[in-house]
């Protein structure tokens, strides 16, 4: 307990080991004495009744999460990955409700030098649904640590547009493969996502439009341009390639035409953006074709407008 003056009321400091400071501000120090008191005997309290129940090792979690929850999730892989790489930390082999926001702190500032912001958030993100579930859902009192922490702030979306000489190079060069140039075709011109391209099957066309049944969020139906119907119908569907090959494929291509900080996923943004740019889609209809739920998503990433086109329309 530690009490002081400040700025002319009496602000107490509550430290319990393997707890989260508490403070409070009073305007007299016996009324700041008799909360800390009062706090640190109901901190006292609770955990003796906590000590009491017997908690599983976060390890043990993790398997039930993996099992119940996580394998049922289209990103499974993903995430059963992320949760892999948190059995390595220490303590995956403490009792769940042992495991604070210190020790959580302590984890991001060691994986800060390690991984990227995104990456380290999307960890931190399954660390925080795992002690939901453990909540809300199995019934087990444990405060969620991931909370208590500051996050670190993910960096500024990609914003590479791709030149014409670039797309006729990717397109028509002498380079590329006749299943790489339907894929790239078919990305620019649906703005579909590499998953949801390479798990395209003949039976997924119907008419002028593509069923999406494997997507990120939903299952979608997408309406197919003429030139996207053209290249479906004659391609060999599905695809013959996996993701990771067809990434490796795609940035040798990008290095032997010398188009340099290419992602295969800024053709989903330029042909998203192009949607709403030049064909004039609006904003829900371009949803549509995305699978967004949330259209600050689709504002904030792809709508790539410059300062000159704006003044077009004024003028």
């Amino acid at each position: 307990m530690y009490i002081r003056k400040h700025y002319g009321k009496w602000q107490c400091l509550v430290r319990i080991k393997n707890h989260p400071s508490i403070s409070k501000c009073f305007e007299s120090k016996t009324d700041a004495k008799r909360w800390s008191i009062a706090t640190e005997n109901k901190i006292r309290r609770e955990e003796a009744g906590i000590a009491k129940i017997k908690f599983p090792l976060f390890r043990d979690v993790a398997s039930r999460y993996i099992n119940e929850v996580s394998s049922y999730k289209r990103c499974s892989r993903v995430e059963r990955n992320i949760i892999n790489s948190l059995l390595l930390e220490t303590w995956a082999e403490y009792p769940i409700n042992r495991i604070t926001p210190p020790i959580i702190n302590k984890f991001r500032n060691a994986q800060r030098d390690k991984i990227k912001e995104n990456t380290l958030n999307r960890k931190l993100d399954v660390i925080s649904t795992m002690f939901t579930t453990f909540k809300k859902e199995w019934g087990h009192f444990v405060e969620n640590p991931v909370l208590s922490i500051k996050r670190p702030r993910n960096p500024e979306p990609r914003d590479r547009r791709i030149t014409d000489e670039e797309i006729n190079l990717l397109l028509r060069g002498n380079r590329t493969s006749e299943q790489l140039r339907e894929i790239i075709e078919v990305a620019f011109e649906t703005g579909m996502r590499q998953s949801e391209i390479l798990n395209i099957h003949p039976e997924h066309i119907k008419g002028k439009t593509l069923y999406i049944p494997v997507a990120k969020t939903k299952p979608r139906l997408i309406p197919l341009t003429k030139k996207a119907l053209s290249v479906l119908k004659n391609a060999t569907l599905p695809f013959n390639i996996d993701r990771h090959l067809l990434g490796k494929r795609f940035r040798r291509l990008c290095k032997h035409y010398r188009i340099k900080n290419l992602h295969f996923h800024d053709i989903r943004k330029n042909s998203l953006t192009d949607f709403m740019k030049d064909k004039g889609l609006n904003v829900p209809e371009t949803m549509l074709i995305a699978g967004h739920k949330d259209p600050r998503m689709l504002l904030k990433i792809y709508n790539n407008l410059q300062v000159a086109d704006v003044a077009k329309k004024l003028n």
